[in-house]
């Protein structure tokens, strides 16, 4: 028993917008309220109808998560739960007559990130941990680190859901498989730019081009320039590489 709002907010990041989802109808839960537009609250209100809000949860800190959340709070009387300023710790369960939601702290796209189990429903709402309709998510320093990532992609599959929610695109319905292709994705593009490291490549611009090739699209320049740092950094952690002047490197064994 679920119900879906989408914010009117889409770009080459966001897919087609953030889903606000709504869990149970006389005691309501409100996972990432989005962007703060008028329409969209309004909406998202008219969803509770008669119903109480009884929280608004949000995954992370991100403006497409967050921005709503204080408007949609003070509209309908209840609380902001966020991991990020102690309101939601993991394991923190929040009841509706849907079933009881239970935060699960889920690093990497950002620190503070933090899905939510629907166990009644064998669900998870995993916010940006994963984008519907890719194989991807943006994982990008300083707040984006791809070793609490590839755990927490792991700490969603020891759960055993049935479905994942997330909060841009549509839903997985295979969750296991859907997994794994995230997790080759991210051993592909580390053999990528191991290789280009081995092939002569030291700055960001060639590692760039070898590992996205030289046609990416411009507003997803400086995504791609942030994941890449993403994979050298989880490179140089694991002793694999390292700095070269202002470029990078293998490291010899």
């Amino acid at each position: 028993m679920h119900r879906t709002v989408l914010a009117p907010n889409a770009s080459p990041l966001t897919g087609d917008g953030t889903r606000t989802y709504l869990v149970g109808r006389a005691r309501v839960a409100v996972i990432d309220p989005g962007s703060d537009d008028p329409d969209h609250l309004t909406a998202i209100t008219e969803a509770i109808g008669d119903g109480v809000l009884v929280a608004v949860l949000v995954t992370h800190g991100h403006p497409d998560h967050l921005s709503g959340a204080g408007a949609l709070a003070e509209r309908r009387e209840a609380r902001v739960l966020r991991l990020a300023d102690g309101s939601l710790r993991d394991g923190t369960g929040v009841g509706t007559d849907a079933g009881r939601l239970v935060a699960v702290a889920t690093p990497g796209h950002t620190s503070d990130h933090v899905a939510f189990h629907w166990p009644a429903e064998r669900a998870v709402f995993c916010g940006d941990l994963m984008l519907g309709g890719e194989d991807t998510a943006l994982v990008a320093p300083p707040e984006g680190r791809l070793g609490p990532y590839l755990a927490s992609l792991e700490r969603i599959r020891e759960l055993g859901p049935d479905v994942i929610y997330p909060a841009h695109g549509p839903a997985f319905t295979q969750p296991t498989q859907a997994i794994d292709r995230y997790v080759r994705h991210r051993e592909l593009r580390l053999q990528q730019v191991l290789d280009a490291l081995a092939a002569g490549a030291q700055d960001y611009d060639s590692l760039r081009a070898a590992v996205y090739g030289h046609d990416i699209e411009p507003e997803l320049e400086r995504a791609a320039r942030a994941a890449l740092k993403a994979y050298l950094e989880y490179l140089q952690g694991q002793g694999r590489v390292r700095r070269f002047g202002r470029g990078w490197q293998l490291k010899e064994r």
